[in-house]
């Protein structure tokens, strides 16, 4: 039992500290932006009433997807998509793969680093922002 909550604790400190990072990178938008209020957007997240939500996922290596031609990296595989959120917060977990288009539709590879966090436009903000940041179409290769 005792395990359990501090197991929930920690979880609970973690969601709470990716929640900040997300509020500071929305203020930073609005702060380029000039718009004010600078909490225009995070207050959605930080609003008691808001249901933003706080998803894991893991994504592991799958070495039997190894291919020569991508010089035996280890990949997952993910089709490419947008996010449909505000916002998103991924953390390497050090596994290449991750990729985002372009403007001109090639594909960047993003490098792993188990020291960063990758913030990603999602679809919800694209809109009140009238187009002025791009949803990033990502995928997972």
């Amino acid at each position: 039992m005792i395990m359990i909550k501090l197991g929930r604790c920690g979880v609970e400190e973690y969601i709470g500290a990716v929640k900040k990072i997300c509020c500071e990178a929305l203020e930073l938008m609005a702060d380029g932006l000039e718009i004010v209020p600078r909490n225009v957007f995070s207050r959605m997240i930080r609003d008691e009433r808001s249901d933003s939500c706080f998803r894991m996922n893991r994504y592991p290596e799958c070495p039997e997807l190894k291919v020569e031609a991508l010089s035996g990296r280890n990949l997952t595989g993910f089709g490419e998509h947008t996010d449909p959120q505000i916002i998103s917060v991924l953390r390497s977990n050090n596994t290449s793969g991750l990729q985002m288009c372009l403007r001109d539709g090639t594909w960047a590879s993003i490098q792993p680093d188990h020291t960063s966090f990758f913030v990603n436009v999602g679809d919800l903000l694209q809109v009140p922002i009238l187009i002025l940041y791009d949803a990033n179409m990502i995928k997972l290769q």
